[in-house]
């Protein structure tokens, strides 16, 4: 006969998503509701994009959503407090989530986004494949939206090494170490 104590305690539950990518997940779940009403720019905001990027490059920084100009301008001010001086580094905090600008990566497409790539990542993948169908279409350009924004940037004249940055900025061993970290943490 099983005593009281055992059979009164509860077992754990075991979940099969470790718990730092849950709580990653409801991150990333705060921070859609958040981006429903992000700050407009202010003129310090347009400052320190009139003095890190070119004409061209503000144009591209403009096509990108209220939230992730606010987003990028966050990860900019992240680096400067560190102490980055690398002004290519810079614009390419700037410009990272380009590729995700002018409708290509629609607000609803983002939370499906994060939490398929937590919990199903080879369903985001067979969503993301590029077959040209449009309603895969969104998830083709989230899932490829640093290769998008580093083209981007290339047509837009600026400097390849800032491209090759923004092109990596999901490595976290790659060239853009610093900004994948910074992003990350954001």
């Amino acid at each position: 006969m099983k005593s009281l104590e055992s059979s009164t305690k509860t077992r754990p539950v075991v979940s099969s998503v470790p718990v730092g990518r849950m709580a990653g997940a409801r991150y990333r779940v705060w921070q859609f509701w958040r981006s429903l009403r992000p700050r407009p720019l202010d003129d310090d905001d347009r400052a320190i994009l009139a003095t890190t990027l070119p004409p061209d490059g503000c144009a591209l920084f403009a096509t990108m959503s209220r939230n992730d100009q606010r987003h990028s301008l966050m990860v900019y001010q992240a680096l400067r407090e560190r102490g980055c001086t690398d002004d290519e580094l810079l614009a390419a905090a700037l410009l990272h989530d380009s590729g995700k600008g002018g409708g290509r990566v629609r607000l609803w497409v983002r939370p499906p986004v994060v939490l398929l790539k937590t919990f199903a990542p080879r369903l985001l993948f067979w969503l993301a494949r590029n077959d040209h169908s449009w309603w895969r279409r969104p998830f083709y350009n989230a899932w490829h939206h640093a290769e998008i924004g580093a083209d981007l940037a290339a047509a837009a004249g600026l400097p390849a090494r800032t491209v090759l940055l923004i092109r990596t900025h999901h490595q976290p061993d790659g060239p853009a170490a610093e900004l994948h970290a910074v992003d990350d943490a954001l």
